[in-house]
């Protein structure tokens, strides 16, 4: 099995040596709903398009899932039709070590498996709103147990906690309770943890982690944390590897707003976020696909996220294609070298323009969400420059003048957003 492995550096993962993008997509009912040759399709399709990993939850986020009859469950269910979390069921746990084999060893694509949604600690928000849910230790400690045996020898990516705001302490003790027992039954998997927006980490969890990935969400609030919300964990001693993992999902509904989110809104979000210092990867999400949407499926979280595409159709949106381009660059230049620099924008009034650039300024990176002039306060004369026009994932001849220690970009024409890439010459 390839060996994942964090950069010394602390910027981005390796696989086997080599820099591995950790380009995510999020399919978190694909243990639970898809069959078999469902599940190679997807792989398929997201392989071919250069995502490198699928970020799937063990257990059901059940309030934001698609109810639909067939569906695999982790443990029997009782006459109520909820969880009895002292019977495990071996056939789904047989399935999931299938499906996560299929996807390393026959697709390439390495899997980030949520162990403990929130739902299933007591004092969370996910609690609150399903009570029936909580886990007993006993039975949190079983569960852990058939995870680590059902995955550790297949080395995904172990996260541990599930939209959590990691503010109860009860819940933050049996996160670190299952990391530390998962590190020592699975010696071999790298862990990291899923936030919700704004989230702070407490100490003793994130320094116990390898990579921190951090979530912007879908609030039309919290957008502009694609860009602020990775400087807490770039601070963090030593530097460990940051990834979005959670940018607002294609056409997923506006929360607390109108509309859906667009390929536009996400393409600018993903950008974002790279060159704001989660530079490791990012993640993507289609609405219809992250639960595998159906026909005979029931949303559960529709009233506030609008109701999903088949999944079918959700694998198709575009957006995934500005994934492709976003990945293709991210190993060609080696983005994960970028941290922000908007100090090097002359017009720091343009929040929504990103500037990153590596700490020996070798790297240079300008995102731009429509055209319009824009100022760098260095000197690229000697820089190899290239421009993309990302809405249609195309070269773009940019056209720079250098004066006095600044280089100018002169507007250039395109229908939306542009990003212009500088490396200096050896």
């Amino acid at each position: 099995m390839p060996r994942l492995t964090v950069d010394p550096s602390g910027t981005h993962l390796l696989l086997d040596g080599s820099f591995f993008p950790l380009v995510i997509d999020t399919a978190w009912s694909s243990f639970a709903d898809p069959s078999e040759d469902e599940w190679r399709l997807y792989l398929s399709t997201r392989r071919r398009q250069g995502f490198t990993s699928v970020l799937i939850s063990v257990l059901p986020i059940l309030h934001d899932r698609d109810e639909r009859p067939g569906a695999r469950e982790p443990f029997a269910l009782d006459a109520d039709g909820r969880h009895d979390f002292s019977r495990l069921d071996d056939a789904f746990f047989a399935t999931a070590r299938e499906f996560t084999r299929i996807a390393h060893e026959e697709f390439g694509l390495r899997l980030m498996i949520g162990v403990l949604w929130n739902n299933y600690l007591a004092g969370t928000w996910g609690a609150r709103r399903t009570p029936h849910a909580v886990m007993s230790d006993e039975a949190r400690q079983a569960y852990l147990e058939r995870v680590a045996d059902t995955f550790g020898d297949l080395e995904p990516i172990l996260v541990v906690g599930g939209d959590d705001n990691y503010t109860v302490p009860g819940a933050n003790a049996s996160y670190l309770e299952a990391l530390e027992y998962l590190r020592k039954a699975t010696p071999n998997c790298l862990f990291t943890t899923h936030s919700a927006p704004n989230a702070v980490l407490p100490d003793d969890l994130a320094d116990g982690l390898d990579f921190f990935v951090h979530q912007s969400g879908h609030n039309v609030e919290n957008q502009e944390l694609t860009w602020r919300q990775a400087a807490p964990y770039l601070a963090h001693e030593p530097r460990k590897p940051v990834v979005n993992a959670e940018p607002p999902y294609e056409q997923h509904g506006k929360v607390k707003g109108y509309g859906r989110w667009s390929r536009e809104d996400v393409r600018q979000a993903n950008w974002t976020s790279v060159l704001a210092g989660a530079s490791a990867g990012i993640g993507y999400g289609a609405h219809g696909m992250w639960m595998w949407h159906s026909p005979s499926g029931i949303f559960q979280a529709s009233g506030s996220s609008l109701e999903p595409y088949h999944w079918p159709e959700a694998l198709a949106l575009p957006g995934a294609l500005d994934i492709s381009l976003l990945a293709r660059l991210l190993a060609d230049h080696r983005l994960y070298r970028l941290e922000p620099a908007q100090d090097l924008l002359a017009d720091s009034a343009a929040e929504q323009f990103r500037l990153g650039a590596s700490p020996d300024r070798a790297l240079v990176a300008l995102y731009q969400p429509y055209s319009r002039e824009a100022e760098v306060l260095l000197d690229l004369s000697t820089y190899r420059i290239v421009g993309w026009d990302l809405a249609e994932r195309a070269p773009l001849t940019v056209d720079p003048v250098v004066t006095d220690g600044r280089t100018r970009f002169r507007q250039v024409t395109s229908l939306a957003d542009q990003l212009v890439i500088a490396e200096r010459r050896p």
